[in-house]
């Protein structure tokens, strides 16, 4: 059963296109802390979700034949959401476009709303220990925020160009942000310092375009990196060195996602193609075909064993990883999908379209 909410709907906005892209120089800006802000409280008329609907066990994952129940639409909210993120603990999600909803999953209701410096937010993300939410806009900030008081607790401002995406390392220690400025740029958690080399420097990892995307395997010792200029690059996060460039896409590498493992590698280009790599040899294992549009995001299950893609076809698509043999196609986006993304239990897909709803996803 698929349960609706309601709350104001923003204008929906496609996708930029390559040709947005302008010359800028790598650069780190400026940091500042903030000690309160005021947080808006929004109670929207509930309809009952119960804890059974998020709970329900899922089983056969990964293979051809799933359960006649996986990936079932079980809410759909509204309002434009093209950052979206699960808390740790799968409690909440995380949505928004020009400010930040939080969602309780069980009840249905927006429990706190975070409204920091303005702009068309570009991601959000959760820290490791659930304690702080991180997002990124194209008005370029970054803004950190306590999930418990709803407090902003530090902003990193400055950026000339927008921040297209941003991750924290598994170790809760980095973050890391792609920007239109064509960089990554790595900063320290804790302090809100920038991450420096061995030697002391402040590192050059650049693209030659927009940085759309950045991951990090497990171990946090290498972070990839997803660009414009149609590259994978690969980061070793201790030397912060190049390690590889992955160039077969034919297109704009929107996405990537690494396997628990941190073996496998997941990319989603603008070719309408999804291409697994080999992270230590830098080969594809498999090209998937199937979407008839460009591929937005790509997502790999917290057990290893699948991969949800999203796409300009209006449609989410459920792959095996290890076969590349696609299991289910999800359909009822009226537009474009954004962005997919796991619950950390792997329960729960969440996909954000431009259609203005997020679908939660029963797995």
């Amino acid at each position: 059963m698929s349960v609706e909410y309601g709350v104001s709907n923003n204008s929906s906005t496609l996708l930029n296109t390559a040709a947005e892209s302008a010359a800028t120089k790598n650069f780190y800006p400026s940091v500042d802390n903030f000690a309160t802000v005021a947080v808006k409280t929004m109670q929207p008329t509930p309809r009952v979700v119960t804890a059974k609907d998020i709970d329900s066990n899922f089983t056969n994952r990964g293979n051809s034949s799933l359960a006649a129940e996986s990936f079932q639409c079980i809410h759909t909210f509204t309002g434009n959401s093209p950052a979206i993120a699960f808390s740790p603990d799968g409690q909440f999600l995380a949505s928004g476009r020009s400010f930040i909803k939080l969602w309780n999953l069980k009840t249905g209701k927006i429990t706190r709303t975070l409204e920091g410096m303005g702009g068309i937010l570009k991601s959000v993300t959760f820290s490791p220990d659930g304690k702080i939410i991180a997002t990124c806009s194209l008005s370029g900030n970054i803004e950190l925020w306590n999930l418990e008081t709803g407090k902003l607790i530090r902003q990193f401002t400055g950026y000339l160009y927008g921040v297209n995406y941003l991750t924290i390392s598994p170790d809760g220690e980095i973050l890391a942000s792609g920007d239109r400025a064509k960089s990554v740029q790595l900063w320290n958690l804790q302090t809100g310092n920038a991450v420096r080399t061995p030697e002391g420097n402040l590192p050059v990892m650049e693209h030659g375009d927009w940085v759309n995307s950045v991951a990090i395997t497990p171990d946090s010792q290498i972070l990839a990196s997803a660009s414009y200029d149609k590259t994978i690059k690969l980061w070793n996060l201790k030397t912060k060195e190049l390690i590889n460039t992955l160039g077969e896409h034919e297109s704009i590498v929107y996405s990537v996602a690494i396997s628990p493992d941190g073996k496998i590698l997941a990319s989603g280009s603008a070719d309408e193609t999804i291409k697994l790599w080999n992270i230590n040899t830098g080969e594809v294992i498999h090209n998937l075909t199937g979407h008839k549009d460009e591929v937005y995001s790509v997502a790999i299950s917290p057990d290893g064993k699948i991969l949800a893609s999203a796409s300009g076809d209006k449609t989410v698509k459920i792959w095996n990883l290890h076969t590349g043999e696609l299991i289910r196609t999800l359909k009822g986006h009226l537009s474009s999908v954004e962005s997919v993304t796991f619950s950390a239990h792997g329960q729960l897909l969440a996909s954000s379209s431009v259609d203005g709803t997020v679908k939660i996803w029963q797995c």
